[in-house]
């Protein structure tokens, strides 16, 4: 789960403007009648075929995080998306400047050691080649994902903005992921995404921050989800972990909450990967997390910075590894580096909409 539509409004509001009310998850992250396709089961996912874009449906984002270290035993977050929102209008010209695809890049870089969070974006409409996902390519101007082959890893991220700079490469340390059944999530009746993961990648190369070039490496996730309606006008937002264990597993897991009042149940999936890459879906029921302390926000958002998780037979804590890390803008939401204790430990990305 993403806040690739979240944010892709944003990109319309800015762009062409609406009237409407951004902060109605539920109004942004539903579906509509207008031409896009929706996701529906039994469709399957072609690799590597799909990691391009999907511009019959109206939302996609390609997702990139990593807990880094320098050769100083500094620890960084790191996180790099791209999203592509499609417009509700149909055009049939062939002139690049009317392709009704609007996209925007997010960037940012934790310092755990300073406690510092620095963050940057932009916006661009598709045009004559200003942002894309297609031939290994997965870019914004010059924020670029690039493959090194016909697979998307191995591949090079390279970013220069306001918060810093990259210049990684990054390789799949195992294969993709199919997420829900078989690629197909859903999130609530009626309302579903594609989606899949690279659920441990490798990473290592140069970070600039500050002036200073740091040599770094670490581990990432990766996630390429692409759909035409997510919420249902009952949910409120998610809560979506993704974390790497010491011991080689990996677990990602998120719960779509309810709103206040409302009867329909929560919505949770998790999925254990196993060292050898095999995997299972943990039943939902077996799927217990428990917020606790709270780190008050930009605008006063109570966002949980601790976790208790009970899954898969394990119990850990869950921790950020520092509290300020809200993305801000003209809309909200806390993304960030974890830490996980208790039956396993490692590191992880935690994300929160909705509050």
């Amino acid at each position: 789960m993403k806040t690739f539509n979240i944010w892709s409004l944003a990109l319309i509001c800015t762009l062409y403007g609406t009237g409407i009310s951004a902060n109605d998850l539920g109004a942004i992250l539903g579906g509509g009648n207008d031409h896009f396709k929706k996701a529906l089961p039994g469709q399957s996912i072609h690799l590597p075929a799909d990691h391009g874009a999907h511009p019959d449906y109206r939302s996609e984002w390609w997702y990139l995080t990593g807990n880094l270290k320098d050769e100083q035993g500094r620890d960084y977050g790191m996180q790099w998306t791209l999203f592509r929102q499609g417009i509700e209008q149909e055009i049939t010209s062939d002139n690049p400047w009317l392709t009704p695809q609007l996209w925007l890049a997010q960037f940012a870089i934790t310092d755990v050691s300073k406690g510092s969070h620095q963050q940057d974006e932009r916006t661009s409409r598709q045009g004559p080649g200003l942002a894309g996902a297609s031939g290994g390519q997965y870019w914004l101007k010059d924020w670029m994902l690039a493959s090194q082959g016909e697979s998307l890893f191995p591949a090079t991220l390279k970013v220069q903005s306001k918060a810093g700079d990259l210049d990684l490469q990054v390789s799949a340390a195992k294969p993709a992921m199919l997420q829900g059944k078989a690629g197909y999530s859903e999130k609530s009746p009626g309302n579903a995404s594609f989606y899949y993961s690279y659920p441990r990648l490798t990473i290592s190369g140069t970070l600039t921050l500050d002036g200073e070039i740091r040599n770094v490496s670490g581990e990432g996730w990766f996630d390429h989800e692409w759909s035409s309606s997510v919420l249902a006008e009952w949910q409120s937002g998610w809560d979506w972990f993704s974390l790497q264990f010491e011991d080689g597993r990996e677990l990602m897991l998120f719960r779509l909450r309810t709103k206040a009042g409302r009867t329909e149940p929560e919505n949770r999936y998790g999925i254990l990967i196993e060292r050898d890459g095999s995997s299972r879906v943990l039943s939902p029921d077996r799927i217990r997390l428990t917020p606790g302390k709270t780190w008050r926000g930009p605008k006063g958002q109570a966002y949980p910075i601790e976790w208790q998780l009970e899954a898969a037979d394990l119990n850990l804590l869950i921790k950020a590894r520092q509290s300020n890390q809200a993305m801000t803008g003209r809309f909200d939401y806390w993304e960030g580096a974890v830490s996980i204790s208790g039956d396993a430990k490692g590191v992880g990305y935690l994300e929160m909409t909705g509050y």
